[in-house]
Protein backbone atom coordinates (compact mmCIF):
# COMPACT_ATOMS: atom_id res chain seq x y z
CA UNK A 1 0.00 0.00 0.00
CA UNK A 2 2.97 2.17 0.89
CA UNK A 3 1.53 4.51 2.98
CA UNK A 4 1.81 5.65 6.66
CA UNK A 5 -1.68 4.94 9.28
CA UNK A 6 -1.43 7.21 12.72
CA UNK A 7 -1.38 5.28 15.33
CA UNK A 8 -1.92 5.49 19.45
CA UNK A 9 0.73 8.26 20.81
CA UNK A 10 3.41 6.71 22.91
CA UNK A 11 1.85 6.21 26.48
CA UNK A 12 4.31 8.23 27.90
CA UNK A 13 5.78 12.11 28.43
CA UNK A 14 6.76 13.80 25.32
CA UNK A 15 10.68 12.85 24.92
CA UNK A 16 13.53 12.64 22.66
CA UNK A 17 16.60 10.67 22.50
CA UNK A 18 14.18 7.07 23.66
CA UNK A 19 15.68 3.64 23.54
CA UNK A 20 13.63 0.87 21.66
CA UNK A 21 13.08 -2.84 20.64
CA UNK A 22 10.48 -5.13 19.99
CA UNK A 23 10.77 -8.78 21.32
CA UNK A 24 8.18 -11.11 19.54
CA UNK A 25 4.81 -9.42 18.58
CA UNK A 26 5.60 -6.36 21.30
CA UNK A 27 7.31 -3.38 20.80
CA UNK A 28 9.08 -1.19 23.49
CA UNK A 29 10.02 2.51 24.13
CA UNK A 30 11.47 4.32 26.96
CA UNK A 31 14.22 6.52 28.72
CA UNK A 32 15.00 10.05 26.75
CA UNK A 33 15.19 13.60 27.71
CA UNK A 34 12.53 15.99 27.89
CA UNK A 35 14.57 19.01 29.91
CA UNK A 36 14.60 16.06 32.80
CA UNK A 37 15.84 13.00 31.82
CA UNK A 38 13.47 9.69 32.19
CA UNK A 39 13.04 5.60 33.26
CA UNK A 40 10.34 4.79 32.45
CA UNK A 41 9.09 2.27 29.85
CA UNK A 42 6.34 1.37 27.75
CA UNK A 43 5.01 -1.67 25.89
CA UNK A 44 3.47 -1.75 22.49
CA UNK A 45 0.42 -4.35 21.38
CA UNK A 46 -0.20 -3.65 17.34
CA UNK A 47 -3.09 -6.42 17.55
CA UNK A 48 -5.05 -3.94 20.06
CA UNK A 49 -3.27 -0.63 19.70
CA UNK A 50 -2.09 0.22 23.11
CA UNK A 51 0.28 1.35 25.66
CA UNK A 52 1.12 -0.59 28.96
CA UNK A 53 3.48 0.87 31.36
CA UNK A 54 6.00 -1.63 32.29
CA UNK A 55 8.39 -2.07 35.28
CA UNK A 56 11.00 1.56 34.84
CA UNK A 57 14.27 0.75 33.45
CA UNK A 58 16.79 -0.71 35.82
CA UNK A 59 19.62 1.97 35.80
CA UNK A 60 19.48 5.41 36.06
CA UNK A 61 17.20 7.69 34.35
CA UNK A 62 19.23 8.33 30.68
CA UNK A 63 18.47 10.02 26.89
CA UNK A 64 20.69 8.31 23.82
CA UNK A 65 21.11 4.90 25.00
CA UNK A 66 21.24 2.03 22.94
CA UNK A 67 18.83 -0.71 22.52
CA UNK A 68 18.18 -4.26 20.98
CA UNK A 69 16.44 -7.52 21.57
CA UNK A 70 18.11 -11.37 21.41
CA UNK A 71 15.99 -14.38 21.36
CA UNK A 72 13.03 -13.78 24.54
CA UNK A 73 14.75 -10.63 26.06
CA UNK A 74 15.70 -6.99 25.57
CA UNK A 75 18.60 -4.95 26.24
CA UNK A 76 19.51 -1.71 26.84
CA UNK A 77 22.25 0.22 28.20
CA UNK A 78 25.05 3.54 27.44
CA UNK A 79 23.72 6.84 27.36
CA UNK A 80 23.53 9.71 29.19
CA UNK A 81 22.59 10.50 32.47
CA UNK A 82 24.25 14.01 33.25
CA UNK A 83 27.36 11.52 33.15
CA UNK A 84 27.97 9.17 30.39
CA UNK A 85 26.93 5.61 31.14
CA UNK A 86 28.58 2.20 30.36
CA UNK A 87 25.85 -0.12 32.60
CA UNK A 88 24.35 -2.48 30.37
CA UNK A 89 20.95 -4.22 31.25
CA UNK A 90 18.51 -7.21 30.07
CA UNK A 91 14.61 -7.15 30.38
CA UNK A 92 12.59 -9.94 30.85
CA UNK A 93 8.78 -9.53 29.40
CA UNK A 94 7.62 -12.63 31.02
CA UNK A 95 8.33 -11.38 34.60
CA UNK A 96 8.45 -7.72 33.88
CA UNK A 97 12.26 -7.17 35.28
CA UNK A 98 15.06 -5.76 34.76
CA UNK A 99 18.45 -7.80 35.11
CA UNK A 100 21.89 -5.64 35.49
CA UNK A 101 24.34 -7.68 33.06
CA UNK A 102 28.31 -6.95 32.43
CA UNK A 103 28.99 -3.12 31.41
CA UNK A 104 29.37 -2.74 27.96
CA UNK A 105 33.05 -3.21 27.31
CA UNK A 106 34.18 0.13 26.05
CA UNK A 107 34.28 3.43 26.98
CA UNK A 108 31.19 5.13 28.58
CA UNK A 109 29.59 6.75 25.59
CA UNK A 110 26.04 8.44 24.62
CA UNK A 111 24.36 8.55 21.26
CA UNK A 112 26.42 4.83 19.91
CA UNK A 113 24.24 2.65 17.60
CA UNK A 114 23.66 -1.16 17.77
CA UNK A 115 21.28 -4.07 16.51
CA UNK A 116 21.94 -7.68 17.45
CA UNK A 117 22.07 -10.68 15.43
CA UNK A 118 22.26 -14.83 15.41
CA UNK A 119 22.35 -14.71 19.41
CA UNK A 120 24.70 -11.59 19.78
CA UNK A 121 24.78 -7.67 20.28
CA UNK A 122 26.82 -5.23 19.19
CA UNK A 123 27.48 -1.73 20.22
CA UNK A 124 29.81 0.61 18.74
CA UNK A 125 30.61 4.96 17.37
CA UNK A 126 29.32 7.05 20.46
CA UNK A 127 30.49 10.42 22.15
CA UNK A 128 31.83 10.90 25.69
CA UNK A 129 33.11 14.23 24.61
CA UNK A 130 35.47 13.05 22.22
CA UNK A 131 34.04 10.63 19.06
CA UNK A 132 34.72 6.96 19.35
CA UNK A 133 34.58 4.29 16.28
CA UNK A 134 35.38 0.82 17.90
CA UNK A 135 32.71 -1.77 18.34
CA UNK A 136 31.94 -4.22 20.63
CA UNK A 137 30.09 -7.76 20.57
CA UNK A 138 28.04 -8.84 23.27
CA UNK A 139 27.56 -12.53 24.40
CA UNK A 140 24.06 -12.81 25.96
CA UNK A 141 24.68 -17.00 26.63
CA UNK A 142 28.24 -16.18 28.48
CA UNK A 143 27.42 -12.44 29.37
CA UNK A 144 30.51 -11.08 28.01
CA UNK A 145 32.34 -7.98 25.57
CA UNK A 146 34.67 -8.87 22.85
CA UNK A 147 35.82 -6.30 20.84
CA UNK A 148 35.89 -6.40 17.08
CA UNK A 149 36.77 -4.74 13.88
CA UNK A 150 36.63 -1.05 13.99
CA UNK A 151 34.05 0.71 12.19
CA UNK A 152 35.61 1.28 8.88
CA UNK A 153 34.41 5.22 8.68
CA UNK A 154 35.22 8.02 10.64
CA UNK A 155 35.05 8.02 14.59
CA UNK A 156 31.16 9.92 15.27
CA UNK A 157 27.92 9.57 17.10
CA UNK A 158 24.31 9.57 16.17
CA UNK A 159 24.75 7.02 13.51
CA UNK A 160 21.88 4.42 12.41
CA UNK A 161 22.20 0.63 12.30
CA UNK A 162 20.27 -2.09 10.78
CA UNK A 163 20.01 -5.54 9.62
CA UNK A 164 19.04 -7.00 6.19
CA UNK A 165 18.62 -10.96 6.08
CA UNK A 166 22.40 -11.71 7.66
CA UNK A 167 23.90 -8.93 6.69
CA UNK A 168 24.86 -5.72 9.12
CA UNK A 169 24.80 -2.13 7.92
CA UNK A 170 26.10 1.40 9.56
CA UNK A 171 25.70 4.79 8.31
CA UNK A 172 25.22 8.62 8.91
CA UNK A 173 26.01 10.80 12.14
CA UNK A 174 27.97 13.19 13.01
CA UNK A 175 31.80 13.80 13.39
CA UNK A 176 32.15 17.35 13.73
CA UNK A 177 30.04 17.50 10.81
CA UNK A 178 27.03 16.25 9.20
CA UNK A 179 27.88 12.57 7.16
CA UNK A 180 26.31 10.40 5.31
CA UNK A 181 28.57 7.55 3.96
CA UNK A 182 27.30 3.85 4.62
CA UNK A 183 29.14 0.35 5.43
CA UNK A 184 28.49 -3.36 5.82
CA UNK A 185 29.51 -4.78 8.53
CA UNK A 186 30.89 -8.79 8.68
CA UNK A 187 31.39 -9.83 12.35
CA UNK A 188 33.93 -12.59 10.83
CA UNK A 189 33.67 -16.15 9.79
CA UNK A 190 30.37 -17.75 8.80
CA UNK A 191 27.59 -18.23 11.08
CA UNK A 192 26.13 -21.06 12.29
CA UNK A 193 24.52 -19.71 15.84
CA UNK A 194 20.74 -19.66 14.55
CA UNK A 195 18.37 -16.58 16.26
CA UNK A 196 17.31 -17.76 19.39
CA UNK A 197 14.06 -20.61 19.14
CA UNK A 198 11.44 -21.50 21.55
CA UNK A 199 9.68 -24.53 22.20
CA UNK A 200 6.13 -24.11 24.39
CA UNK A 201 6.02 -25.87 27.22
CA UNK A 202 3.12 -28.62 28.11
CA UNK A 203 1.48 -29.34 31.34
CA UNK A 204 -1.50 -31.15 32.56
CA UNK A 205 -0.63 -34.34 30.58
CA UNK A 206 -1.55 -38.14 31.40
CA UNK A 207 1.16 -40.07 32.37
CA UNK A 208 3.43 -42.12 29.72
CA UNK A 209 2.03 -39.60 26.99
CA UNK A 210 3.97 -38.87 24.31
CA UNK A 211 3.94 -35.30 23.49
CA UNK A 212 4.76 -33.59 19.90
CA UNK A 213 5.96 -29.98 20.48
CA UNK A 214 5.15 -26.92 18.53
CA UNK A 215 7.20 -26.07 15.42
CA UNK A 216 10.11 -24.20 15.26
CA UNK A 217 11.73 -22.54 12.39
CA UNK A 218 15.46 -22.34 11.48
CA UNK A 219 16.78 -18.69 11.21
CA UNK A 220 19.79 -16.88 11.03
CA UNK A 221 22.42 -18.76 10.25
CA UNK A 222 24.85 -18.67 6.90
CA UNK A 223 25.02 -22.41 6.28
CA UNK A 224 24.10 -25.75 7.47
CA UNK A 225 24.65 -26.45 11.50
CA UNK A 226 25.01 -29.52 13.98
CA UNK A 227 21.42 -30.30 15.08
CA UNK A 228 21.27 -32.81 18.70
CA UNK A 229 19.11 -33.55 21.28
CA UNK A 230 18.91 -34.84 24.89
CA UNK A 231 16.19 -36.39 26.59
CA UNK A 232 13.79 -36.94 23.72
CA UNK A 233 14.04 -37.49 19.56
CA UNK A 234 13.16 -34.43 16.75
CA UNK A 235 12.05 -34.53 13.31
CA UNK A 236 13.58 -32.55 10.25
CA UNK A 237 10.46 -30.98 7.88
CA UNK A 238 8.34 -33.71 9.22
CA UNK A 239 11.07 -36.40 8.79
CA UNK A 240 11.12 -39.80 10.92
CA UNK A 241 11.86 -38.68 14.49
CA UNK A 242 15.59 -39.78 15.65
CA UNK A 243 17.43 -39.01 18.38
CA UNK A 244 20.96 -39.03 16.42
CA UNK A 245 22.92 -35.86 15.60
CA UNK A 246 22.03 -34.26 12.76
CA UNK A 247 22.30 -30.87 10.66
CA UNK A 248 19.88 -28.28 9.90
CA UNK A 249 19.43 -24.90 7.06
CA UNK A 250 17.60 -21.56 7.18
CA UNK A 251 14.21 -22.77 6.81
CA UNK A 252 13.90 -25.98 8.36
CA UNK A 253 11.08 -27.19 10.63
CA UNK A 254 11.94 -28.86 13.56
CA UNK A 255 9.27 -30.55 15.89
CA UNK A 256 10.07 -32.61 19.05
CA UNK A 257 8.46 -35.67 20.74
CA UNK A 258 8.83 -36.24 24.38
CA UNK A 259 7.40 -39.47 26.51
CA UNK A 260 5.83 -37.92 29.71
CA UNK A 261 7.07 -39.50 33.47
CA UNK A 262 5.10 -42.35 34.64
CA UNK A 263 4.46 -40.08 37.34
CA UNK A 264 2.25 -37.59 38.41
CA UNK A 265 3.28 -34.01 39.18
CA UNK A 266 6.84 -34.64 37.08
CA UNK A 267 8.08 -33.29 34.40
CA UNK A 268 9.88 -34.66 31.46
CA UNK A 269 12.33 -32.31 29.38
CA UNK A 270 13.95 -32.69 26.23
CA UNK A 271 17.15 -29.98 25.28
CA UNK A 272 17.47 -29.49 21.32
CA UNK A 273 21.07 -27.77 20.47
CA UNK A 274 21.38 -26.08 16.97
CA UNK A 275 25.03 -24.83 16.32
CA UNK A 276 25.73 -22.81 19.89
CA UNK A 277 21.79 -21.97 20.73
CA UNK A 278 19.58 -24.35 23.04
CA UNK A 279 16.08 -24.62 23.77
CA UNK A 280 14.55 -27.11 26.04
CA UNK A 281 10.71 -28.64 25.87
CA UNK A 282 9.26 -29.78 29.18
CA UNK A 283 6.40 -31.67 29.83
CA UNK A 284 4.62 -31.77 33.41
CA UNK A 285 1.80 -34.66 34.53
CA UNK A 286 -1.21 -33.35 36.40
CA UNK A 287 -0.75 -33.58 39.56
CA UNK A 288 -3.00 -36.06 41.66
CA UNK A 289 -3.76 -36.52 45.27
CA UNK A 290 -4.32 -39.78 46.64
CA UNK A 291 -7.27 -40.57 47.89
CA UNK A 292 -7.61 -41.83 51.41
CA UNK A 293 -10.63 -44.44 52.47
CA UNK A 294 -11.24 -46.67 55.72
CA UNK A 295 -10.47 -43.00 57.52
CA UNK A 296 -11.91 -42.42 61.35
CA UNK A 297 -14.83 -40.73 61.63
CA UNK A 298 -14.90 -37.07 62.09
CA UNK A 299 -10.65 -36.06 61.40
CA UNK A 300 -8.71 -33.99 59.70
CA UNK A 301 -7.23 -35.65 57.13
CA UNK A 302 -3.85 -34.44 55.28
CA UNK A 303 -3.37 -35.20 51.55
CA UNK A 304 0.14 -36.23 49.93
CA UNK A 305 2.44 -33.76 49.17
CA UNK A 306 2.64 -32.30 45.45
CA UNK A 307 4.82 -29.47 43.77
CA UNK A 308 4.00 -26.58 41.65
CA UNK A 309 5.99 -27.39 38.25
CA UNK A 310 5.47 -25.95 34.58
CA UNK A 311 4.99 -22.96 35.43
CA UNK A 312 6.04 -19.72 34.38
CA UNK A 313 6.26 -16.98 36.94
CA UNK A 314 3.41 -17.16 40.07
CA UNK A 315 0.03 -19.14 39.10
CA UNK A 316 -3.37 -18.33 41.39
CA UNK A 317 -4.14 -21.45 43.99
CA UNK A 318 -8.10 -22.03 45.20
CA UNK A 319 -9.75 -24.33 46.64
CA UNK A 320 -13.47 -26.13 47.42
CA UNK A 321 -14.17 -28.16 50.02
CA UNK A 322 -10.90 -27.83 52.41
CA UNK A 323 -8.18 -25.96 52.87
CA UNK A 324 -4.63 -26.04 51.51
CA UNK A 325 -0.91 -25.30 52.93
CA UNK A 326 2.10 -23.96 50.91
CA UNK A 327 5.45 -25.01 52.27
CA UNK A 328 4.00 -26.19 55.16
CA UNK A 329 2.36 -22.83 56.10
CA UNK A 330 -0.95 -22.46 58.27
CA UNK A 331 -4.10 -23.92 56.31
CA UNK A 332 -6.10 -21.87 54.26
CA UNK A 333 -9.61 -21.69 52.15
CA UNK A 334 -8.77 -18.19 50.44
CA UNK A 335 -7.13 -17.75 46.66
CA UNK A 336 -3.72 -17.49 46.83
CA UNK A 337 -0.63 -17.24 44.41
CA UNK A 338 2.31 -19.85 44.19
CA UNK A 339 5.17 -20.25 42.56
CA UNK A 340 7.22 -22.99 40.71
CA UNK A 341 8.72 -25.28 43.12
CA UNK A 342 6.30 -24.20 46.19
CA UNK A 343 4.85 -27.93 47.82
CA UNK A 344 0.98 -27.83 48.89
CA UNK A 345 -0.87 -30.20 50.70
CA UNK A 346 -4.39 -30.17 51.17
CA UNK A 347 -6.66 -31.09 54.13
CA UNK A 348 -10.63 -31.53 55.14
CA UNK A 349 -12.51 -33.40 57.61
CA UNK A 350 -13.57 -36.82 57.16
CA UNK A 351 -17.18 -37.87 57.39
CA UNK A 352 -19.84 -38.39 61.03
CA UNK A 353 -21.15 -40.90 59.02
CA UNK A 354 -19.77 -44.19 58.35
CA UNK A 355 -18.94 -45.10 54.04
CA UNK A 356 -19.11 -41.80 53.25
CA UNK A 357 -16.98 -39.43 51.26
CA UNK A 358 -15.76 -35.83 51.44
CA UNK A 359 -13.89 -33.97 48.78
CA UNK A 360 -11.82 -30.90 48.47
CA UNK A 361 -10.78 -29.61 44.75
CA UNK A 362 -7.80 -27.81 44.64
CA UNK A 363 -7.13 -25.59 41.40
CA UNK A 364 -3.49 -24.17 40.23
CA UNK A 365 -4.28 -22.02 36.98
CA UNK A 366 -5.93 -24.22 35.09
CA UNK A 367 -5.17 -27.71 35.99
CA UNK A 368 -7.79 -29.47 38.87
CA UNK A 369 -7.64 -32.14 41.14
CA UNK A 370 -9.51 -33.76 43.50
CA UNK A 371 -9.12 -35.31 46.99
CA UNK A 372 -11.11 -37.67 48.31
CA UNK A 373 -11.13 -39.00 51.51
CA UNK A 374 -13.79 -41.91 52.29
CA UNK A 375 -14.63 -43.29 56.00
CA UNK A 376 -14.93 -46.73 57.01
CA UNK A 377 -17.68 -49.19 57.18
CA UNK A 378 -19.65 -49.31 60.25
CA UNK A 379 -18.57 -52.80 61.70
CA UNK A 380 -19.24 -52.26 65.77
CA UNK A 381 -15.53 -51.34 66.30
CA UNK A 382 -14.55 -48.82 68.05
CA UNK A 383 -14.24 -45.73 65.88
CA UNK A 384 -18.14 -46.37 64.69
CA UNK A 385 -21.11 -45.23 67.59
CA UNK A 386 -24.58 -45.17 66.06
CA UNK A 387 -27.56 -44.17 68.04
CA UNK A 388 -30.87 -45.29 66.28
CA UNK A 389 -28.58 -45.07 63.14
CA UNK A 390 -27.35 -41.62 63.90
CA UNK A 391 -23.46 -41.67 65.04
CA UNK A 392 -23.83 -39.64 68.82
CA UNK A 393 -21.23 -39.19 71.36
CA UNK A 394 -21.96 -37.80 75.13
CA UNK A 395 -20.51 -34.03 74.22
CA UNK A 396 -22.51 -33.94 70.79
CA UNK A 397 -25.69 -35.20 72.42
CA UNK A 398 -25.07 -32.79 75.20
CA UNK A 399 -24.73 -29.50 72.47
CA UNK A 400 -27.36 -30.83 69.92
CA UNK A 401 -24.68 -30.83 67.39
CA UNK A 402 -21.21 -32.44 66.62
CA UNK A 403 -20.53 -29.32 64.52
CA UNK A 404 -21.29 -27.13 68.04
CA UNK A 405 -17.66 -25.14 68.88
CA UNK A 406 -17.06 -27.03 72.27
CA UNK A 407 -17.41 -30.48 70.92
CA UNK A 408 -14.96 -29.13 67.93
CA UNK A 409 -12.81 -27.89 71.19
CA UNK A 410 -12.74 -31.19 72.88
CA UNK A 411 -12.56 -32.92 69.29
CA UNK A 412 -9.39 -31.31 68.65
CA UNK A 413 -8.06 -32.00 72.03
CA UNK A 414 -8.90 -35.66 71.29
CA UNK A 415 -6.55 -35.92 67.66
CA UNK A 416 -4.02 -34.25 69.43
CA UNK A 417 -3.63 -35.09 72.78
CA UNK A 418 -5.10 -38.52 73.38
CA UNK A 419 -4.81 -40.44 70.03
CA UNK A 420 -0.87 -39.63 69.91
CA UNK A 421 -0.42 -42.09 72.71
CA UNK A 422 -0.82 -45.32 74.02
CA UNK A 423 -2.89 -44.51 77.25
CA UNK A 424 -4.96 -41.66 75.24
CA UNK A 425 -5.74 -44.00 72.70
CA UNK A 426 -7.09 -46.53 75.31
CA UNK A 427 -8.73 -43.89 76.72
CA UNK A 428 -10.24 -43.22 73.54
CA UNK A 429 -11.54 -46.60 72.50
CA UNK A 430 -13.38 -47.31 76.30
CA UNK A 431 -15.06 -43.85 75.73
CA UNK A 432 -16.41 -44.97 72.53
CA UNK A 433 -17.60 -48.70 74.00
CA UNK A 434 -19.45 -46.74 77.00
CA UNK A 435 -20.38 -43.23 75.84
CA UNK A 436 -23.34 -44.11 73.47
CA UNK A 437 -25.20 -45.74 76.44
CA UNK A 438 -25.17 -42.42 78.80
CA UNK A 439 -25.73 -40.06 74.64
CA UNK A 440 -28.42 -42.39 74.03
CA UNK A 441 -29.98 -42.22 77.50
CA UNK A 442 -29.32 -37.84 77.57
CA UNK A 443 -30.24 -37.29 74.46
CA UNK A 444 -33.76 -36.21 75.13
CA UNK A 445 -33.34 -35.38 78.68
CA UNK A 446 -33.16 -31.55 79.58
CA UNK A 447 -31.82 -31.65 82.40
CA UNK A 448 -29.54 -34.58 82.03
CA UNK A 449 -28.11 -32.50 79.10
CA UNK A 450 -27.48 -29.38 81.17
CA UNK A 451 -26.02 -31.57 84.00
CA UNK A 452 -24.05 -33.34 81.47
CA UNK A 453 -22.82 -29.59 80.12
CA UNK A 454 -21.90 -28.26 83.34
CA UNK A 455 -19.46 -31.40 84.15
CA UNK A 456 -17.76 -30.97 80.72
CA UNK A 457 -17.32 -27.41 80.73
CA UNK A 458 -14.22 -27.49 83.38
CA UNK A 459 -12.70 -30.04 80.57
CA UNK A 460 -13.50 -28.23 77.79
CA UNK A 461 -11.73 -24.60 79.22
CA UNK A 462 -9.22 -26.77 79.94
CA UNK A 463 -9.16 -28.83 76.37
CA UNK A 464 -8.95 -24.24 74.86
CA UNK A 465 -6.79 -23.37 77.09
CA UNK A 466 -4.30 -26.02 76.15
CA UNK A 467 -4.78 -25.88 72.73
CA UNK A 468 -4.26 -22.19 72.02
CA UNK A 469 -1.33 -22.27 74.25
CA UNK A 470 -2.94 -20.46 77.22
CA UNK A 471 -2.03 -22.99 80.08
CA UNK A 472 1.67 -21.71 80.97
CA UNK A 473 -0.09 -18.05 81.52
CA UNK A 474 -2.49 -20.02 83.54
CA UNK A 475 -0.24 -21.55 85.74
CA UNK A 476 2.14 -18.67 86.32
CA UNK A 477 -1.21 -16.11 87.16
CA UNK A 478 -1.82 -18.98 89.89
CA UNK A 479 0.97 -18.97 90.96
CA UNK A 480 1.00 -15.54 91.60
CA UNK A 481 -2.56 -14.91 93.28
CA UNK A 482 -1.38 -17.76 95.17
CA UNK A 483 1.81 -15.63 96.27
CA UNK A 484 0.22 -12.81 96.92
CA UNK A 485 -2.98 -14.64 98.88
CA UNK A 486 0.05 -15.81 101.52
CA UNK A 487 1.58 -12.63 101.48
CA UNK A 488 -1.60 -11.10 102.58
CA UNK A 489 -2.12 -13.31 104.76
CA UNK A 490 1.44 -13.25 106.61
CA UNK A 491 1.07 -9.58 107.02
CA UNK A 492 -2.53 -9.82 107.96
CA UNK A 493 -1.07 -12.19 111.21
CA UNK A 494 2.05 -9.68 111.65
CA UNK A 495 -0.47 -7.18 112.36
CA UNK A 496 -2.43 -9.03 114.65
Amino acid sequence: MNTWTQKADFGGKIRKAAVGFSIGSRGYIGTGYDGSYHKDFWEYDPALNTWTQKADFGGAARDSAVGFSIGSRGYAGTGSSGSYCKDFWEYDPVKNIWKQKADFGGAARSSAVGFSTNNKGYIGTGYDGSYYKDFWEYDSVKNIWERKADFGGTARYGAVGFLVGTKKYIGTGYDTALVRDFWAFDPGGISKSPKQFAFNDQMNVASKKTVTSNTITVSGIDAAAPVSITGGKYSVNKGEYTSEDGTVKNGDNITVQLAASDSSNATSSAKVTIGDVSADFNVTTQFIFADQTKVPLNTAVTSNIIEVLGFNGAAPISITGGKYSINGGAYTSANGTVNEGDTITVQLFSSENNSTTTSAKLTIGEISDTFDVTTKEAHGGSDDIFVGGKKCFIATAAFDSPMAGQVVILRHFRDKYLLTNDFGRKFVAWYYSNGPAVANYIEDKPLAKAAVKAALYPLIGFSFILLTGYLPLLIIGLFLSALLFVMSRTKKLNAD
